[in-house]
């Protein structure tokens, strides 16, 4: 089950990066014809919980701390405007799904489909399943964007290729940093198969093995002998692959990431910026935007 959610500066920041968009693009493509979709991978309540400390009134009191809720991702696409036509929402912890279904209820009048189940099923089957390119009528195919913000390495190589693949979805994607060089530590005798796995699954490829790490000797296998290999790539070099490897599918556009941190300090996260439609027209406005936002 995720964790609660837990603000920061830099979390709020990417929300702040996420409704900006969300708003400059759907003014942006209003009057071109196009049916607007949002889909939020990993929906949550609607909501994020946030811990504030009030200041004390009188000298000699202690300052006090609070739980607030204020809107997540899923509450701030309803608060565009003008508004998407189609809002997909997809939770998979039962508890959070039951929110998401009150805040649907908020909303009678907008068109909201809400999913309890697995994320990365539920958004290859969207994207396979909607007919992006065909005009009907006045319509002429539909464009969206869609928000992948895990908790932990949730989201599949194969998500991120169908969503690629659409030709139509611009894609925030909050790639766990952290989790990846925790999962490559640089003591390879630490790098279980279950870690491997996870790596494969996450970055669709095998050869973060050779990026990575480093060997001083011939061998058939990489972790032939475990104790000569040492991971040399750092976060900044990890974070550069992954920028490569979301190259390699995402065909328009695909931006230097903002690096987001936990309090403490340490790197949480890394903001990517992807645009999967290659026609120049489409590449310019996300980019426009985009570059603006991340900035």
């Amino acid at each position: 089950m995720r964790k609660p959610f837990r603000g920061s500066i830099d979390t709020d920041a990417k929300l702040k990066r996420l409704r900006d968009y969300l708003q400059h693009y759907s003014i942006a493509l209003k009057d071109q014809g196009f049916a607007r979709i949002y889909i939020d991978a990993f929906a949550g309540t609607g909501s994020k919980t946030e811990t504030r400390a009030s200041l004390p009134l009188f000298d000699g009191d202690q300052a006090q701390s609070q739980e607030v809720d204020t809107p997540g991702s899923a509450r701030i696409a309803l608060s565009i405007d003008p508004p998407f036509h189609t809002l997909a929402l997809i939770e998979q912890d039962a508890g959070r799904f039951a929110e998401l279904q009150k805040l649907k209820e908020e909303f009678p009048d907008r068109k909201i489909a809400i999913k309890h189940g697995d994320a990365n099923e539920s958004v290859k089957k969207i994207c396979a399943g909607v007919q992006w390119h065909k005009a009907n009528g006045p319509i002429r195919g539909m464009r969206g964007v869609v928000f992948l913000d895990p908790f932990g390495m949730e989201v599949e190589w194969a998500t991120v290729e169908a969503i690629a693949n659409t030709q139509a979805l611009d894609c925030w994607y909050f790639f766990p940093l952290s989790g990846l060089y925790r999962n490559a530590p640089h003591d390879p005798t630490k790098l279980d198969a279950g870690k491997q796995q996870s790596l494969d699954r996450v970055l669709g490829t095998r050869d973060w093995r050779e990026k990575w790490y480093q060997h001083d000797f011939e061998k058939r296998t990489l972790f032939e002998d475990e104790q000569q290999a040492i991971r040399r790539s750092d976060v900044d070099a990890i974070e550069a692959y992954v920028k490569s490897r979301l190259q390699s599918v995402f065909k328009g556009l695909v931006m230097d990431p903002v690096r987001l941190r936990h309090n403490n300090g340490a790197p949480m996260a890394s903001l990517f910026f992807a645009v999967s439609n290659p026609k120049p027209a489409a590449v310019a406005l996300a980019k426009r935007i985009a570059s603006y936002i991340l900035k």
